[in-house]
């Protein structure tokens, strides 16, 4: 995995005004609980946070009474994770490794819960990191991801926009799990995954998991190419589409969970946000 956009501090400063708005707080205050209890995530269990970036979801886990092992393939972003979670005061209750997630360190069946929120749609290799995910998953354990959604209404205006304006995008390819895309980020290339949210249930079905949940998260991400008063307005309509768990027409992410069966039983859980999708999953002997 390429993580030299991730490396960069610029990169890090961004990551605040791109996703964790003062607005954007009531969202990720309210979806990571929902996230641990749909997990059924007991108390002072630990935590995989797959791609835990800056920290602010570690630290959300660990006010559920839970404890976090935080990995991410960026030097740069655990050095301001740490900062973030000694500034919480929550390092008793955190652990920090560099790990790729195409390629993780740890024992198969490590991990009775796992989470990767919008992380694993920047790996190129997609299926690999899915892959070595699974395999840290314990039976019985569960695995949710936060995933971008391949039919959003972002990316149809998205597309509509390069059109009309002559501006396509680079490096892309297809796979049945969906389209990956090259973006621009502070001189370095951000690739992102558009998920078939079909083709990713399968894909997990026939690696043991069950989806257990499907459930509405966030409606957009436009808000992060605009400001002032469009900006705050968006966000306070994806808390909204949060809130109310609209139907899930046009969305951009959305979650799944999944729990991780014996052999070929299976269970999941998906939540689903417009712009992105989240998936749990279980799995029991």
């Amino acid at each position: 995995m390429n993580d030299s956009v991730f490396n960069l501090e610029e990169k890090v400063k961004s990551w605040d005004w791109d996703y964790y708005h003062p607005i954007a707080q009531y969202y990720y205050d309210r979806a990571i609980p929902t996230m641990l209890r749909l997990m059924e995530v007991e108390p002072g269990a630990t935590v995989l946070d797959a791609g835990c970036g800056p920290g602010v979801h570690s630290i959300r886990v660990v006010r559920e009474n839970c404890r976090v092992c935080a990995v991410d393939v960026s030097q740069t972003m655990l050095q301001e994770a740490e900062t973030r979670v000694e500034h919480a005061g929550m390092n008793h209750a955190v652990e920090f490794q560099k790990e790729d997630l195409t390629n993780l360190s740890f024992e198969d069946s490590s991990f009775q819960y796992v989470f990767s929120w919008g992380v694993i749609i920047h790996v190129p290799d997609i299926e690999k990191a899915l892959d070595e995910l699974i395999r840290v998953v314990a039976p019985g354990g569960k695995l949710a991801l936060y995933v971008t959604n391949k039919t959003a209404w972002d990316h149809k205006v998205e597309s509509f926009a390069r059109f009309l304006f002559r501006k396509p995008l680079s490096g892309q390819k297809s796979l049945p799990m969906g389209n990956g895309v090259l973006y621009d980020m502070h001189g370095e290339k951000l690739w992102v995954w558009q998920i078939d949210e079909a083709a990713l249930t399968k894909y997990l079905e026939t690696r043991g998991f069950l989806r257990i949940h499907h459930v509405v998260g966030g409606f957009t991400e436009i808000q992060r190419r605009v400001g002032g008063v469009p900006r705050r307005l968006l966000l306070r309509l994806n808390n909204l589409y949060y809130r109310l768990k609209l139907p899930l027409v046009m969305r951009l992410l959305t979650y799944s969970f999944l729990r991780k069966q014996a052999k070929q039983s299976v269970s999941w859980i998906q939540e689903v946000k417009c712009a992105a999708s989240w998936i749990s999953c279980d799995w029991t002997k």
